[in-house]
This record gives C-alpha cells, structure tokens and sequence, in this order.
C-alpha cells in the first residue's frame, strides 16, 4: 500500500506549501494530495513543486467538475503533468450542493449524470483527441478551429473520482482509473465502496480501479491522543452532519470523526492502518490534525512505511 499526505491547510505562503512538499519527498512519501476550495489552486502549486521535486506523485482530491469545463481542465491539467515529468493524478468529483449552490450560485442538477457526462469527455480531452459531444448537461467540440487540448511532452494523466455515492461509485467503475474517499472507515471501504466500483470496471471490461482513502491522521505521543481527537472531532462535526456520513459513522459504529481517523503513537496508527490495508485499498494519505510537529512526525513515519 502506498502513502501519502495531504498539505497542511491554514494560512501559509506559497514558499511554505512548497517547502512542505520537499520535505514530503524527502521523507519517504509516494504522494501529495490538495484540495481545491479557494486558497491554493492545486494544479498551479503541483506545477510548481514540480521543478523543486523528483519522484513524488501530486493528486488533486478533488477539483468540483461543476466550476471547471472539462476542456479548460484538461489544458490545465495537461500542463501541470507537463512541469511534474508525469507524476500527476487528476481527482475530480461532484463536491456538495451547499458548496456549489450556496457559495458559488451554480445549479447542481443531477451530479452523477453530470459526471458520466464529465468522465465521458475528460479522458479523450486529456489524450488530445478532436472530438464533439453535445449531451444534456455538457457540450464541447475540438474540432474546429480553436483546437484541441495539446501540451508538447505530456501524457494523459488518470483520472479518479472522489466520491462515495453508489450511483457515482458505478460511474467510477465504467469511465475512470479510481476512486478517491474521505473520511470513510474501512469496514465501509471493503463491504460497500471496493466491491461497488470493481464489480462496475469488471462489467464494463475496464482495469481494476485504484482506490485511495484519505484520513483525519496525527501521529504523536499516546498522552496527546485524546487532545488530537477532540481537535478532529471539533473542526469535523459540521462535515459528518451531512446524511452520507452520518451513514458511514453508523457503518463504523463511530460516534464521531475521530473514531474514523488513525490517532496515536506509531505503533497504534500501524495497526489502524493495516485495516485498510486488509480491506484492500491501494493508497492512504493522511490529513494531519494537530501542529506542525505532528504534520512532521507524521509524515516521516509515513515516509519510513513507504520505505519498507
């Protein structure tokens, strides 16, 4: 299983996002992961750690398809796989109707048809090929003279699907490369989302889809567990009121986010994550709650896991 770890939020420079990607690299991790709200834009600082980075591999989790046309996407995306020499994963998903309503005034009609739609069109976009779609929700066209999607020295990157609705997990399975979760245990990774989304790749004669699971994760000392809990269950509790999670809470027998996180010294975060690993997911990144030790401590014995 590989590991990775998404970026730190809150409010820090351009060169302290970069620089926390370095020491990512540098301690061992297989990947980095951002979010898309309206901070950092992630392609664009992908893109840059670029030039500061090798080896390590950049996800999007997610870029909401709704405020992105998947041609402008696919030139941008094209263009941060370009700078990377290849180490990008383009992680798109329908996000929420208070996120896309509420804030940015777009209506959010039928997501999982708009996102068969999105997931119809994106890849070829993403492999340069003229094309034109006029469907119900999306219409673009490549073929006539304002072109096509085109980076010199870049290949197609995958695409994955944040998501854990049923109706989207089984588009994930028929159009894209994998899926991306959050906050989801893994009693519901292996009995509901894994089985879901592989049986649709199988039916439509598609690879098997990756699936990487993102986490609430602070790797420290057994005495600051409890402080790092209460910390993931505060800044969450608005998130797991929304109907899915509080579905996944009672798949878990959680009563709260943290009992869905990995807490705890190295040895306990090893044992919760060896349950994902026995669920069958591919990847796990961790977003760190708790300061920047932790962030550090944590990334290092991620990076130590991913040496192994």
């Amino acid at each position: 299983m590989r590991f990775g770890m998404s970026l730190a939020g809150g409010e820090r420079s351009l060169s302290a996002y970069l620089d926390q990607i370095v020491h990512h690299e540098e301690a061992g991790l297989d990947s980095v992961w951002c979010g898309q709200l309206f901070g950092v834009d992630a392609l664009t600082i992908f893109a840059l750690a670029g030039a500061r980075t090798t080896r390590i591999s950049f996800g999007t989790s997610i870029l909401p398809t709704y405020v992105r046309h998947p041609l402008l996407l696919a030139s941008q995306a094209l263009t941060t796989q370009a700078a990377t020499d290849g180490r990008l994963v383009v992680g798109i998903g329908s996000s929420h109707r208070a996120l896309v309503e509420d804030v940015l005034g777009i209506d959010y009609q039928r997501p999982a048809a708009y996102l068969r739609e999105y997931l119809t069109v994106l890849p070829p976009l993403l492999r340069g090929e003229r094309l034109t779609h006029t469907g119900e929700l999306i219409r673009v066209d490549t073929t006539g003279q304002f072109g096509r999607a085109n980076v010199v020295g870049a290949d197609a990157p995958p695409v994955y699907v944040g998501t854990m609705f049923p109706l989207s997990l089984k588009v994930a399975g028929q159009l894209a490369d994998g899926v991306i979760t959050w906050l989801v245990g893994p009693n519901t990774l292996a009995d509901e989302v894994i089985p879901l989304v592989r049986t649709a790749a199988a039916e439509a004669g598609r690879p098997r889809p990756r699936v990487v699971a993102g986490i609430p994760m602070a790797v420290c000392a057994s005495g600051d567990a409890e402080r790092h809990a209460e910390l993931v269950n505060k800044r969450l509790r608005r998130f797991v009121a929304l109907p899915v999670y509080e579905r996944v809470l009672a798949r878990e027998n959680a009563t709260g986010p943290a009992d869905l996180a990995a807490i705890g010294d190295e040895e306990t975060v090893a044992a919760r994550l060896r349950l994902f690993a026995d669920a069958g997911v591919d990847e796990v990144y961790g977003v760190c709650f708790g300061d920047d030790d932790t962030l550090l401590r944590t990334a290092e014995f991620l990076g130590g896991l991913s040496r192994v």
